[in-house]
């Protein structure tokens, strides 16, 4: 709506019921909601619960958790019917049974009565719950108001349904219920909306596709991203072809040792293809001696792993038919991955040529071994260069201007639990010298902030704008140090302020006024149509209210009317937190003993919003560690048998007066000089990488050429050590011993 998007995963509450009744195709549908925090209680148990959700009766025909106790038919059928998880039920009523029980939920006049337990909630789930109670104990979930979005609708298509012809069908729903609604609102036809250019349309999304694929706004919980799984096991893959890579390079470079018994072999009768079936099958049971030890390190580390990633992955190695075929074929590839390119070149040596002794060693034969070092410090580089630019991209996140004070905020959950007290208990933490400001609001910055449509007084297309909304009192923006471009900020000696709005930069731009002072916007007064007036009385300068994945969304702040839920929040001087915040908690338990206090700092809230990244970063560093060491134990099994081939020509060198640092530097140059040969062409592979990566961030850092030198030195440091251990063990072995090697 003009020229802005919001393309939600929420839909309309008469929704599920209309599309059951208009559309054959549809054989049922299931709404589920999530109305954030919810204050329950039984006797003298007290929590705020993040976890509750709210769904249709037919919940389980849609989904196959397990309810242990009470009947899937019937738990969700009466209004005021709570299902609780085995977790929660213990929570409450330790060893009681609960079925039949009554929690108080939010007032200790509404009471649900608990109808099941159902299982924990899978780590792998689409959603996750604590507790599920009846939809219809919601009013509102009873209306029919198709412009307001609040559910997740679910639906079972008969089989055979043709998808994308059923989605433009759905579209009809737009003109037959959003469009008369649109016209009582706003006085606007379905046909002039979208003459003026707007859109209002639904599709459809395939659940397992979710998780992955979906990046909408609202979704029920924080999502994946099919990008991370593509890059960790392109990565994953690299580090495997770098122990690939180790073993064709040490087996060629040893081939020389086993001519002798490749020459015996064939004289006495063995064909060609029995020595490679020969070779390739000691690669292949490497392979799966290799794949027997990682599998039993797999599940000894699977707890470290999990803290790692911050997820408890729902996942075993042999679940499903297919897990031991693939832990079967990988060992069987990876072997002869490894083995037939070494068997090829083993078999193909000349009888005549090894008994004789004119056979070349392995060693100096070495134009493929230098291109395989080379590949495999490639990969080491870019994996190097992507987590020092992931770390850059992280700080700079952590570190940017919000366009807000984000330090010394203590963050007190429900205010609502004070009631009609709650100005009182602002002035109350003010008496407190170390507390600087006190103020509530329904949102904060990284939380709950609704988007809703705003109209310019006086226009004759009716645009709708869409503002990101929050309800305040007067104090907030001077709490959060907002910074002002112009007008001035609430004030309640201003009795008219209760119905003014303050709007950012962005919402200027997006609504397109020109000095916006004194300009009205407009708001649905009620669902039945007419608007009420709110005068612009000030400009923000433009402030995160998301991470900086997102681009600054307009919004709009409104005075709070009465006492809402949301947050109340303290801006602290910064000197003895644990005091303060003991003076905090006495004062909440002062005016609501039943109430459980709850908070968090600000700062540390707002950094969970870059969780992703940090593990992103966190899983670069384990890979990148990985594959320098591997890379750098194939460099010292090759340094090793060079120096073994080279002993005679170590032992002349040093009899003639060579040192030992000529004899390291002979050793390791060629080699480091690969190395740099890997940086140049690992260079650009990890720039348009970062680049595709850094896509995702509307905000994010310049890519910064020092990683790129950084982490070459990096590499050259640790493969220069790896190879200097050998190199040195080699440079001061006797001449006399060296000499008598042959």
């Amino acid at each position: 709506m003009a020229g802005q998007e919001m393309d939600q995963a929420i839909t309309a509450a008469p929704m599920a019921r209309a599309l059951i009744d208009d559309y054959p195709e549809v054989e049922n549908a299931v709404r589920i909601a999530d109305f954030n925090a919810w204050l329950i209680s039984y006797k003298e148990k007290r929590f705020n619960e993040d976890g509750v959700l709210f769904a249709d009766s037919t919940f389980f025909d849609f989904f196959d958790f397990k309810l242990i106790r009470g009947n899937p038919e019937k738990a969700l059928t009466e209004p005021q019917s709570i299902i609780l998880s085995e977790e929660s039920a213990k929570r409450y009523f330790g060893n009681e049974d609960p079925i039949g029980k009554r929690l108080s939920v939010e007032q200790d006049t509404n009471f649900y009565t608990v109808t099941g337990i159902i299982q924990n909630c899978p780590a792998n789930s689409h959603f996750h719950y604590d507790m599920i109670a009846s939809m219809n104990s919601i009013r509102q979930s009873f209306n029919n108001f198709w412009v307001d979005h609040n559910y997740y609708t679910y639906i079972l298509v008969k089989e055979g349904t043709d998808l994308k012809e059923f989605e433009e069908k759905l579209q009809t729903m737009v003109t037959t219920y959003v469009g008369p609604q649109l016209k009582q609102l706003l006085g606007i036809t379905m046909e002039d909306f979208h003459n003026a250019g707007n859109y209002f349309g639904y599709f459809l999304q395939p659940l397992k596709d979710i998780h992955l694929h979906s990046n909408l706004q609202v979704e029920i919980k924080p999502n994946g991203n099919i990008a991370y799984v593509y890059t960790f096991s392109i990565i994953a893959l690299m580090i495997l072809i770098i122990a690939i890579i180790n073993f064709i390079n040490l087996a060629t470079a040893k081939s020389a040792s086993r001519a002798k018994e490749v020459g015996i072999r064939k004289v006495v009768g063995s064909s060609k293809q029995s020595l490679i079936f020969q070779f390739v099958s000691e690669s292949v049971i490497l392979a799966i001696f290799a794949t027997i030890i990682a599998v039993i390190f797999v599940y000894i580390l699977s707890p470290y792993f999990y803290n790692l990633v911050g997820h408890e992955l729902s996942v075993s190695i042999f679940a499903g038919k297919w897990g031991i075929p693939f832990v079967i074929l990988l060992a069987l590839v990876v072997g002869i991955l490894s083995g037939i390119y070494p068997a090829f070149i083993l078999s193909a040596y000349k009888p005549v040529k090894v008994l004789k002794g004119s056979l070349r060693g392995g060693a100096k034969s070495g134009w493929l071994r230098s291109m395989l070092v080379v590949l495999q410090f490639t990969v080491s580089i870019v994996i190097v260069v992507g987590t020092l630019l992931v770390y850059q991209q992280l700080s700079y996140m952590q570190h940017k201007n919000l366009g807000f004070d984000k330090d010394q905020l203590l963050v007190i959950r429900r205010p609502d639990a004070l009631k009609d007290k709650i100005d009182v208990f602002k002035k109350e933490l003010l008496q407190n010298p170390l507390i600087i400001g006190v103020a509530n609001s329904r949102a904060i910055p990284g939380k709950d902030y609704s988007n809703n449509g705003f109209w310019k007084e006086n226009d004759p297309q009716k645009n709708t704008y869409l503002l990101n909304q929050n309800w305040v009192s007067f104090e907030f923006p001077e709490v959060m140090k907002y910074e002002l471009v112009e007008g001035r900020f609430f004030n309640k000696e201003f009795g008219t302020d209760s119905n003014a709005v303050i709007i950012n930069e962005s919402a200027v731009k997006a609504l397109g006024i020109e000095n916006p002072i004194g300009k009205n916007l407009l708001r649905p007064a009620n669902r039945e149509g007419g608007m009420y007036k709110l005068p612009i009385i000030g400009v923000l300068k433009d402030y995160h209210i998301q991470s900086l994945q997102h681009k600054i969304e307009p919004v709009a702040l409104t005075v709070m009317p009465g006492n809402w839920e949301g947050y109340i929040t303290v801006r602290l001087k910064g000197e003895n937190i644990s005091e303060t915040l003991a003076f905090v908690e006495n004062k909440w338990y002062s005016f609501t003993s039943k109430q459980p206090f709850q908070y968090f700092f600000f700062d540390e809230d707002f950094d969970n919003l870059y969780k992703s990244e940090k593990q992103t970063g966190r899983i670069f560093i384990v890979f990148a560690i990985l594959a320098i060491f591997i890379a750098c134990l194939g460099l010292l099994g090759l340094i090793a048998y060079t120096a073994t081939v080279r002993t005679k020509e170590i032992g002349i060198r040093k009899a003639m007066g060579a040192s030992v640092q000529t004899i390291v530097n002979m050793l390791s140059i060629e080699t480091l000089k690969l190395i740099l040969i890997s940086a140049i062409i690992a260079w650009p592979i990890a720039y348009f990488g970062i680049k595709y990566w850094l896509q995702e961030f509307a905000h994010r850092t310049n890519i910064n050429p020092i990683y790129f030198l950084l982490a070459t030195l990096i590499t050259l440091l640790i493969g220069w050590l790896a190879i200097s251990f050998q190199a040195i063990r080699a440079a001061t072995t006797n001449p006399s011993d060296a000499l008598r090697y042959e």
